[in-house]
């Protein structure tokens, strides 16, 4: 075998070191987004998603923190995240590969339904990381599916097997009704005021006036109910909203503007930090 030069061999390790990202979505299946995913340089920063994440880890290890919990999941393990969790997620020393679902709650509670053989309104997985190797199987099988398989069929053969199975063993489906307080109420009321302003600049001192709060307050109950700051939580929904335009088929460009970025890289910036891909990668799953 021929040396290599220093030159070569800087350019391969660059290589190396790169992500490789592959996404789609299923739009029989309440359009489930799926990522197929090897990072080894890309960090998320704490979001929250408006669907499940659910997915198994192939190789390396991924570090994230959950409801304040630190977790390392390597090959063999799933990580289970509820719509509305506050997380991040990191890469170890040499990376991580996973495959991940996004499914919503409602298509969560049809198929838990569908297993329990009684209405169910809600599914919460009880564990951030669970180890599991006949859950595991079928839900790595049930991806590659999604990304490979042949017939409509399978696919969805392979994702209600195994998605069936992870919610007969590892979530709750007869939860008691959520408690509402006083902040619980004050901050749904931000969050609607929010909701219909996000291309606008919004201020601090006009969220907490809405309710009565000082700042200070407004933000340790933001961070006391859901985990995160007003500032985070508007960012968050300006992604989401993102992903509406998006997958309408509204441009970048067009979108960063309607959703309150100050541009594109702004809007490129934070939704890759939320959802692992770019607004242009995404964009292009639906044009398909």
């Amino acid at each position: 075998m021929n040396a290599i030069t220093q030159e070569q061999a800087v350019n391969r390790t660059t290589l190396s070191r790169q992500d490789h990202v592959c996404f789609w979505r299923d739009p029989r299946w309440d359009d489930l987004e799926c990522l197929h995913a090897r990072f080894l340089n890309h960090v998320y920063c704490p979001h929250i998603h408006e669907t499940y994440a659910m997915g198994v880890i192939l190789d390396g290890i991924e570090r994230y923190t959950l409801k304040g919990v630190h977790y390392a999941a390597g090959a063999g393990d799933m990580g289970l995240v509820n719509p509305g969790e506050l997380h991040d997620g990191c890469p170890g020393e040499d990376g991580y590969q996973y495959r991940m679902f996004y499914p919503t709650e409602a298509l969560m509670a049809r198929i838990a339904t569908e297993v329990t053989g009684k209405p169910v309104d809600r599914v919460y997985f009880r564990q951030g990381l669970v180890k599991d190797p006949d859950v595991y199987a079928l839900l790595a099988r049930a991806h590659l599916s999604m990304e490979y398989a042949e017939t409509n069929l399978k696919r969805d053969s392979d994702f209600l097997e195994a998605a069936a199975l992870l919610i007969e063993r590892h979530a709750d489906t007869n939860l008691p009704p959520i408690q509402v307080g006083r902040e619980v109420r004050a901050i749904a009321t931000v969050c609607d005021y929010a909701e219909d302003r996000l291309e606008e600049e919004l201020d601090l001192d006009e969220l907490a006036g809405l309710v009565g709060f000082s700042r200070f307050q407004l933000i340790r109950a933001f961070r006391r109910e859901l985990g995160i700051t007003p500032h985070a939580w508007i960012m968050n929904r300006r992604v989401a909203r993102a992903k509406q335009l998006m997958a309408a088929g509204t441009p970048p460009a067009q979108t960063a503007a309607a959703c309150g970025f100050y541009d594109q890289a702004h809007l490129t910036r934070n939704f890759k930090a939320v959802t692992g891909v770019t607004p242009a990668k995404y964009r292009t799953a639906f044009l398909r």
